[in-house]
């Protein structure tokens, strides 16, 4: 019996016109135009015999008809995206693997040269996306995640911990004497790292909180606030403050005298872990695992 179902185009196009709103959007998304996104949301309509997108005071909305069918098939596009790249790496010497931007940076990419020394037949594609590596799960066959560890599609293995670390300009420490107890860093001009969402804690909220310091506290505190890791470093590298980062991000600037750490104790808030999904039978991802927990076992 000959399945009724929609072409893949039109589903994309509706999709994609979903979750921006927007046809122009969905148009660049996809690189059509946008009478084509347009004639395959109609093309979808006519098969389905409904209205999916109606015009409401010079805005394209979804109908309910919409707003319920788009649920059901942004989740089938999802694992068919899913399954399409199980296989499709399985047979390949591709190997997607997902982590944080900062970490990429920092700590990955420095290692990867060895790896192409040891498996040139590999490609590694990288991914960064936030949102698809902690909210959904997805576009990566290895993970690098930060956490708990508990993540029940994941198998989980312990990488390092999550230390935090005080870093400042050489003569900053010497004119603001040490950071013993973990308020004493409220005698430096402070550097603050803010959180992209308001679902988590930057690190500089993190070491303030543990400081005993409130929210409203820690939001009335004076100094420079920057989003990104990097333009944190930037300005503690220009003597503009004491600041907190994760230590592998600072190793190398401190290594070479750039930055001192001010304060001895580190503060460990969470761990980093390789995660694989469960039942992988793959054996280029548990290599690359394994070869990704090497490092912890080198680690002092």
């Amino acid at each position: 019996m000959r399945r009724q179902l929609p072409s893949m185009i039109s589903l994309s196009c509706f999709a994609a016109f979903a979750r921006h709103m927007s046809v122009t959007k969905a148009a660049e998304e996809l690189n059509l135009t946008q009478s084509a996104v347009s004639r395959q949301i109609k093309n979808l309509e006519d098969m389905l015999g409904c209205t999916l997108v109606e015009r409401v005071k010079q805005r394209l909305l979804l109908t309910d008809s919409g707003r319920e069918y788009v649920q059901e098939v942004s989740l089938l596009l999802d694992q068919l995206e899913a399954a399409t790249h199980r296989v499709r790496s399985s047979h390949s010497g591709r190997l997607r693997v997902g982590a944080e931007p900062s970490f990429t940076t920092r700590w990955l990419l420095p290692k990867l040269k060895e790896y192409a020394r040891l498996h040139p037949e590999i490609e590694l594609e990288i991914m960064n996306d936030l949102r698809r590596l902690y909210d959904r799960h997805e576009g990566y066959d290895v993970g690098i995640l930060y956490g708990d560890g508990n993540w029940p599609e994941f198998d989980s293995r312990y990488l390092m911990a999550g230390e935090m670390v005080a870093v400042c300009a050489p003569e900053l420490l010497e004119r603001y004497g040490p950071i013993i107890d973990r308020r004493d860093i409220l005698r430096y001009p402070l550097l603050h790292h803010t959180s992209l969402t308001t679902l988590t804690k930057s690190s500089t909220q993190l070491w303030l909180h543990s400081a005993g310091l409130t929210p409203r506290e820690i939001e009335a505190l004076p100094g420079q606030r920057l989003e990104h890791f990097q333009f944190v470093l930037d300005a503690a590298l220009h003597g503009l403050g004491v600041t907190v980062l994760p230590r592998f991000f600072v190793a190398r600037e401190v290594e070479e005298g750039r930055l001192v750490i001010a304060c001895q104790e580190p503060l460990v808030c969470g761990s980093y872990y390789v995660v694989v999904p469960k039942q992988t039978r793959d054996s280029k991802i548990t290599r690359f695992a394994e070869w990704l927990l090497q490092w912890a076992e080198e680690q002092p």
